[in-house]
């Protein structure tokens, strides 16, 4: 009863009460089903088959099966990968600080009425 070419409707998922055609036997308990469902594998229990029969060719797209069943078909819109910031890694130097601070000095703080001349260490 389920061929290539068969109209059905999904009764399970997310794709539920959809129509789609049967594309492709994989065996006694999976189907490949296009239309107005998403083009993926799908067990017969999910799938409602109707009366109906469509002629077209095994493998085809939902492009194709919407154009046999009358149906507007909706192209899905792709969402492209977004360019993620890396994150930067901590590294332990043998002094337990970190690359960044490693090398770095102190920083001197200098008071407004004091000279220059006096931040000189002697010796």
């Amino acid at each position: 009863m389920i061929e290539v070419g068969r109209v059905v409707v999904k009764i399970a998922g997310r794709d539920a009460r959809k129509k789609g055609v049967v594309v492709e036997v994989i065996d006694d308990t999976f189907v490949m089903v296009a239309g107005e469902v998403r083009e993926r594998k799908c067990n017969i229990k999910h799938l409602e088959p109707l009366d109906e029969k469509v002629d077209i060719k095994k493998g085809a797209n939902s492009k194709e099966v919407c154009k046999a069943l009358g149906v507007e078909f909706k192209e899905s819109k792709k969402k492209e990968a977004k360019a993620r910031p890396r994150k930067q890694r901590k590294r332990k130097n043998g002094s337990g600080k970190t690359d960044a601070n490693a090398g770095a000095k102190p920083k001197v703080k200098v008071s407004a009425g004091t000279d220059s001349s006096s931040r000189t260490p002697t010796k």
